[in-house]
């Protein structure tokens, strides 16, 4: 009998957590300050704790309801062998809600000791459970039935009773959760080198403040690899939308911004252009190489077709004296690789009319015809700026 990993557990709460609260769980670990009471992790890094082995995920959702206590088992027989797969299944389902704990023990958890937020009102606590019926009555608490298997590889362990989703499975979660614009903003943060800390599980996308140059917590490749294998699953038709749209290695939340205000159909607000490529490296010529000091340069939004470079100029990091000297070097620099330079900063972002004929020289650059008038649908436009940028 394969031994059950949660052997020892049975007093202690088992929280699966969905999407929204691994997102804010994956921020607040690259920000330590924002934990009440830091516990003792495997590892550091978000994307090193412990994953489940595929056995171990069958037999943890079999027999465990999940936002509870130990659930036992009713399909073992008098040997102690299980007399049928463990995979939650209908007839099941009463045996596990009866085996659920009550609310009180909840109310009781100690969040902080676990490595989570306690739930407020603002930022409440999103789990999944097995069915309605394993539902209990939880302060700020949000509950989701979940009832599919789920892909290997795809859970961790955070300490001994939280179930954490993979970044990958993160993002699948979400798609309950989120338009296709909202989930494509939060597949370039998992898939970018920034971190939205300070942010509620209620609004995702207003933080109190960025971390920068974080490592890449997935990949877009590692994304449609679990949609392949997450088979049932909701979402999956989303995410795969999402995919098309999103670029990675985006290096800040503007970054993301200005490329989906660029790129994204115009179906949904953008403009429609070619995907430029995100903060790749490019070697630089002998020439530029004397400008710049580095044998290497890292444009932000580069069409290497059309030999175009769009610089997103941050009042945070451009500001000082030191900074406008870099950025003279490089943008000379890449000048000298015969690369057309755009700077744009806040306040031309802002400026919708202002932003309107940027993106149109960059269109024509692209030899991409955008129409002009009503049948631009400015509207939708307007409705994107607005939400990007709230």
């Amino acid at each position: 009998m394969t031994k059950n990993p949660l052997a020892g557990l049975n007093r202690l709460p088992i929280i699966a957590l969905d999407g929204p609260s691994a997102l804010v769980l994956y921020r607040d670990r690259d920000d330590a300050e924002l934990i009440t009471t830091p516990p003792t992790y495997t590892s550091d890094a978000a994307v090193d704790l412990p994953y489940l082995s595929d056995e171990d995920i069958a037999a943890t959702l079999a027999s465990t309801n999940v936002f509870g206590h130990r659930a036992f088992d009713p399909l073992v027989d008098g040997s102690g062998e299980s007399t049928d797969t463990p995979t939650l299944r209908r007839a099941r389902v009463k045996s596990l809600a009866s085996c659920a704990s009550c609310s009180a023990d909840f109310k009781r958890t100690p969040y902080a000791a676990l490595g989570l937020r306690p739930p407020t009102s603002d930022s409440p606590l999103y789990v999944l459970v097995p069915n309605d019926l394993a539902r209990r009555k939880v302060h700020n608490v949000r509950q989701r039935a979940f009832s599919s298997r789920m892909p290997a590889d795809s859970l961790k362990w955070l300490g001994n009773s939280v179930l954490v989703p993979s970044p990958e499975l993160t993002l699948l979660l979400l798609a309950r959760h989120l338009d296709v614009v909202d989930l494509a903003t939060a597949c370039m943060e998992v898939c970018g080198r920034y971190r939205l800390v300070g942010a509620t599980s209620n609004d995702l996308f207003r933080s109190n403040r960025t971390l920068y140059d974080q490592g890449q917590l997935s990949t877009p490749r590692r994304l449609l690899n679990l949609c392949d294998r997450a088979d049932g699953m909701w979402g999956r038709a989303l995410v795969r939308r999402a995919c098309k749209y999103f670029a990675p290695n985006s290096s800040s939340p503007m970054e993301t911004v200005v490329y989906l205000l660029l790129c994204l159909p115009r179906s949904l607000g953008g403009y429609g252009l070619p995907k430029p490529l995100l903060n790749a490296k490019r070697r630089v010529t002998a020439d530029a190489g004397m400008i710049t000091l580095s044998q290497t340069l890292i444009p932000d939004l580069y069409w290497p077709g059309a030999r175009l470079d769009m610089e997103y100029d941050s009042d945070e990091f451009h500001s000082d004296l030191e900074s406008l000297q870099k950025g003279a070097r490089r943008t000379m620099a890449l000048r000298a690789m015969n690369v057309d330079v755009l700077s744009v900063t806040y306040d031309l972002v802002n400026d919708e009319r202002a932003f309107d004929v940027m993106a149109r020289m960059v269109a024509k650059r692209l030899n991409v015809r955008l129409p002009s008038g009503k049948a631009d649908k400015r509207e939708r436009r307007l409705e994107l700026r607005k939400r990007l940028l709230a």
